[in-house]
């Protein structure tokens, strides 16, 4: 049949065919394989890099029941040790050495894994490379000679040598940080796209080999030279500056011939300029755009329910001088990653309770929730021995629990995982979809890092921990995501600079019906007594609790709020032993009793019942109440071990 003939059939049967074609497009359109993947929620996990290979993992497992559990090695630190004698030892902890061996272990240990109805994130190395291209070591050896075209495809470039960083004479950057094998670390770089080929069939063998998802690590970027890093960096000058401001502010009379001899990333804020910001923040952005391109559109292509994640450290706050996301612009920041997991270290995991220091990581954890929304993400704290108060801070401010070191062969610390675990299933539906719904803000001066000024990050941290030792809950938004809408649930707003803000968190502050308080002053601690007569009174806050951190979280289609009270009173270790205490049995929390609370109410609400959970009681409590104002339900929490929470059901 020609054209001519078709399109008269076509004609004279429109509304059968038309009928044909819609039903088609239903069909199409409810098919599983077109539907978008449900959005992943979790709020614990389990977090190895050593010891999960003992017997007594997979059983641990199967006690714990954690939502996902985020180990086992793939990426480049797979493909630099496990064909080596140097994969036994840290960061890899490999079980078995050989390419073919290692790769069928991991693949049977994720089988396992999904056995005991737990997912699998895997570890994934996007720049370390262990090995030495001299000798034909590590990393090297296996790129030359034991690449498998048949699993990987073709070699993006002959030589390796091709896709690392490099200094400004083209010489390979190295670094001595971790030694193995005797060799110094070189460094893949994220801009070159030959690096990028490289690691997309590592990610294609990672998921044939059952992994649910993929948490990068090693993401980094040093003063690389490359063509790349210049090419890039040549165009993002020339796009977000002009010529006059290239010139004024960082010398560059013609970006086009410029010879860049440094592009730096992260560096001392104290040494900061416009030219380091916008080294920095060009340098976020192209990671970013990498790790895009790697693991959401390639990963996500071959998996669509792909888990993805980046492994980053925030510290104690440290920006500029690090936070893998600290220069990173909102609309890039977390977009499109299904959970953050934010490493501080050694910052939040030591306590001088005379001092006010609880080792906690409430204002990091607050922070993350801020700007990443109500998905899942977790602290990375080097904690051993609190197991139980780092599930809670974590579970209590809408985040997950443990994070890095569970330890799980420890009979107390697997008793307090276990019985954690199992009240947070037990009791779901008090944590999925809640929201943060304190009735006062406090802001986080990101606009100020991003001008390269870190000087109010001092300030918020500091009035944060007066406010958590108050007693007060708050909620932390970044202030370059600062709207009218989102101001206006509060009751009062706190915030540390002013000088930074974009025009639209402006108008928002200028609009704000509520109290707002600015602190630039440069002397810290301030007064909180100046504020609590008059702004503070209609904010949730409890007494008789110092080492109590209360936090508020809603579900306003269940007419719920949810108050954790997460307290740190501990036996500390003695003098001259580990501030940290050296595993679980040395957490020894110390009960408060007779916590009194008073609780701001939606308006409109009245409390109608509250109840009393906690993992650390056999049963839960009845708590009697007085709505003694309006809008107020006031009352007392008999005691809290290390965490509890108070479920206030509302009503008219």
């Amino acid at each position: 049949m020609n054209f001519c003939k078709l399109r008269r059939v076509i004609r004279g049967h429109w509304s059968i065919v038309a009928t044909f074609l819609v039903a088609v497009l239903l069909v199409v359109n409810t098919q599983p394989a077109f539907a978008r993947p449900e959005k992943p929620w979790f709020n614990t996990l389990v977090a190895h890099w050593s010891d999960y290979s003992e017997p007594e993992y997979l059983s641990f497992l199967k006690d714990a029941q954690p939502e996902v559990a985020q180990v086992g090695f793939y990426g480049v630190t797979f493909y630099s040790l496990v064909h080596t004698p140097f994969g036994g030892g840290y960061p890899a902890h490999m079980p078995v050495q050989g390419l073919e061996a290692g790769g069928a272990w991991f693949e049977n240990f994720n089988k396992e894994i999904h056995k005991r109805n737990v997912k699998v994130v895997g570890h994934f190395n996007t720049t370390y490379i262990f090995g030495d291209p001299y000798k034909n070591a590590g990393f090297f050896k296996w790129y030359n000679e034991m690449w498998d075209e048949k699993v990987l495809g073709p070699k993006p470039t002959r030589d390796p040598i091709d896709m690392l960083q490099k200094d400004v004479t083209g010489k390979p950057i190295s670094s001595p940080t971790y030694g193995i094998g005797g060799w110094p670390e070189y460094h893949g770089c994220l801009n070159n796209p030959k690096w990028r080929a490289c690691l997309k069939p590592m990610v294609k063998v990672a998921i044939q080999r059952g992994v649910d998802g993929l948490i990068a690590n090693y993401f980094y970027r040093g003063d690389c030279l490359c063509e790349y890093c210049q090419k890039g960096f040549r165009d993002y000058l020339s796009t977000h500056y002009s010529a006059q401001e290239l010139r004024e502010k960082m010398g560059i009379e013609d970006i086009k011939s410029y010879q860049f001899t440094s592009i730096p990333s992260w560096h001392d804020p104290a040494t900061t300029d416009a030219y380091k910001m916008a080294a920095l923040t060009w340098t976020q952005i192209s990671l970013k755009q990498a790790y895009d391109d790697v693991f959401i559109i390639y990963g996500k292509s071959l998996k669509r329910d792909l888990i993805v994640a980046q492994w980053n450290h925030l510290g104690d706050f440290q920006q500029i001088s690090g936070d893998e996301r600290s220069a990173l612009l909102a609309n890039y920041w977390g977009k499109d990653e299904d959970y953050i997991w934010y490493s501080t270290g050694n910052a939040a995991s030591q306590t001088d309770l005379a001092k006010g220091d609880f080792g906690d990581g409430t204002l990091q954890l607050r922070y993350i929730r801020g700007a990443f929304g109500d998905k899942p993400y977790l602290l990375g704290k080097y904690e051993s021995t609190r197991t139980r108060v780092t599930i809670a801070e974590g579970v209590a401010n809408g985040g997950a629990g443990l994070g890095f070191y569970a330890p799980y062969k420890d009979p107390v610390g697997r008793a307090g995982m276990v019985s954690y675990f199992h009240f947070l299933r037990r009791n779901r539906k008090y944590y999925e979809s809640a929201q943060p719904a304190s009735e006062l803000l406090l802001l986080y001066p990101r606009s100020a890092v991003h001008n390269g000024d870190v000087i109010p990050v001092d300030r918020f941290r500091e009035l944060g921990k007066q406010l958590s030792r108050a007693q007060y809950v708050f909620d932390i938004l970044p202030d370059d995501i600062l709207t009218s809408e989102k101001l206006s649930k509060y009751k009062a707003v706190l915030y540390c600079d002013d000088s930074a803000l974009s025009t639209p968190a402006k108008q928002a502050l200028e609009q704000f019906k509520g109290s707002r308080l600015l602190v630039n002053t440069p002397v810290l601690p301030i007064e909180l007594t100046d504020w609590e007569a008059k702004e503070l009174t209609s904010i949730t806050k409890l007494s008789n609790a110092p080492t109590v951190v209360p936090s508020l979280m809603s579900q306003p289609k269940t007419k719920r709020l949810m108050l954790h009270l997460v307290n740190y009173n501990r036996r500390e270790p003695p003098v001259g032993a580990s501030p940290a205490g050296n595993g679980p049995k040395f957490e020894q929390p110390i009960a408060v009793n007779n916590i009194r609370v008073r609780l701001q109410l939606p308006a409109g609400m009245k409390a109608k019942n509250i109840i009393l959970l906690s993992p650390d009681e056999t049963t839960s409590t009845k708590i009697n109440f007085g709505n003694s104002e309006v809008g107020v339900a006031e009352f007392v929490v008999p005691r809290v071990l290390v965490y509890a929470v108070a479920v206030v059901q509302l009503g008219k």
